[in-house]
């Protein structure tokens, strides 16, 4: 597999993990009578909720499972590409994210070897995604959208846009660049747990000599039990973006989470000679 150079990482991704514990059942007025004082004070508790949990996540591991769509342009300007098939384990040890390939293809991929390097680029599903969006000196300019359904549930809608000084950092084989992204927060309407965060860089939030155009990333939460407590954790992600020169798609499922445990091997982004 020929991997691509470009990734898509997140800012203040090193140190900070993510976790929602499901919260109790709460009774609140239905989501068409809320006066704009009660929208506001919701999204408050969201916040708290949110910002809380970054401080409680426990030691675990999980697996990921990401089809991986990578196309160029040839002869006329047609892309055409291969889909990839990576498994990655993920581990979080106080605080600490770490990742390795344990498959690429159905073929099982060493710990020392190359082709570790054929990771996907997906980082902060439980990490600083949360805390960047409501951390109040982020500045997100929170805004309540509407109540909707989302999988038959009925949840709250917020929008977000994160400034330049506190946003996504993208990376091509020039530079790296700092932009601002924007998106939407879905809040069970009962728990007031995050169960999806949508986001997006447009067009005009990207250098026009980037090699980016665009990009998107839809994350789902769900219920887990890790060691016999519940916590909201990722389920399943889409991430897309465009380039000048082509396109990139990743399509990740969550599975396996299960407590850390004293024999596991691992060693974090950064670290050396471990």
């Amino acid at each position: 597999m020929r991997r691509i150079t470009i990734f898509l990482a997140l800012v203040y991704l090193a140190g900070t993990a993510f976790a929602q514990t499901a919260s109790p059942k709460r009774a609140l007025t239905p989501a068409h009578t809320l006066t704009s004082a009660e929208q506001a004070a919701v999204i408050e508790k969201v916040r708290d909720q949110a910002l809380s949990y970054t401080r409680q996540l426990p030691n675990y591991i999980c697996t990921q499972r990401t089809r991986q769509i990578i196309q160029r342009p040839v002869v006329g300007e047609t892309l055409r590409g291969g889909m990839d098939l990576i498994e990655e384990q993920v581990s979080f040890l106080d605080n600490r994210e770490t990742r390795r390939v344990l498959s690429l293809n159905g073929h099982t991929v060493a710990a020392d070897s190359p082709e570790q390097q054929h990771g996907t680029p997906s980082r902060g599903e439980f990490g600083a995604i949360l805390d960047v969006i409501f951390d109040p000196q982020t500045s997100a300019n929170l805004k309540w959208e509407r109540p909707t359904k989302l999988e038959l549930r009925s949840v709250y809608v917020f929008s977000y846009r994160v400034p330049q000084s506190k946003g996504y950092t993208l990376t091509d084989s020039k530079e790296k660049i700092q932009v601002p992204f924007q998106g939407l927060v879905y809040a069970d309407a009962e728990t007031l747990t995050v169960v999806r965060i949508e986001m997006k860089i447009t067009p005009q939030d990207i250098p026009k000599n980037s090699q980016y155009v665009n990009a998107a990333l839809t994350l789902d939460y769900k219920p887990v039990q890790v060691a016999g407590h519940e916590s909201v954790l990722p389920a399943h992600y889409s991430l897309h973006y465009q380039m000048r020169d082509g396109m990139a798609w990743y399509i990740a499922e969550y599975t396996d989470y299960r407590k850390f445990s004293a024999d596991a091997k691992i060693q974090f982004e950064g670290d050396k000679n471990q």
